[in-house]
């Protein structure tokens, strides 16, 4: 594998690009709590499919162009995915009425999304360390 030194201007860019992606992860989250709390929120800010939010346009546009060929940012794929499967079943089972269940799914994906966090400043560090 060859790594590219990047300037210092580019270093910035490329994790500003990263946490950006977090900023937009952390948002989404917080409107998938809102749901489960009786919150209105619609229904493109809350996208099932891993690829359609704002953090899924990032990992396999931008930032795979960017980063793919490094291992930590291949291993938030898993986690990411994982994510949209649990909101998933917590927006079948808000639709069904059953509160209880979508709470105790919430705790999961608010789980899973400090996994998914916790790679994205790995990546961070990678990045910072390596370029």
């Amino acid at each position: 594998m060859v790594i590219v030194k990047l300037r210092e201007d580019e270093k910035g860019t490329a994790l500003g690009v990263i946490r950006r992606a977090k900023s937009s992860h952390i948002r989404w989250r917080a409107y998938a709590q809102g749901l489960v709390a009786g919150v209105k929120v619609k229904e493109d800010q809350l996208p099932i499919q891993h690829t359609d939010c704002r953090f899924g346009e990032w990992y396999y546009g931008e930032g795979n162009r960017m980063f793919g060929h490094l291992e930590i940012f291949q291993d938030i794929e898993g986690p990411h995915e994982m994510l949209h499967s649990i909101y998933h079943q917590i927006y079948n089972l808000v639709r069904k009425g059953k509160g209880e269940k979508a709470h105790a799914k919430l705790e999961e994906l608010i789980g899973v999304s400090r996994t998914l966090l916790e790679q994205i400043e790995l990546l961070e560090a990678e990045v910072e360390a390596t370029y």
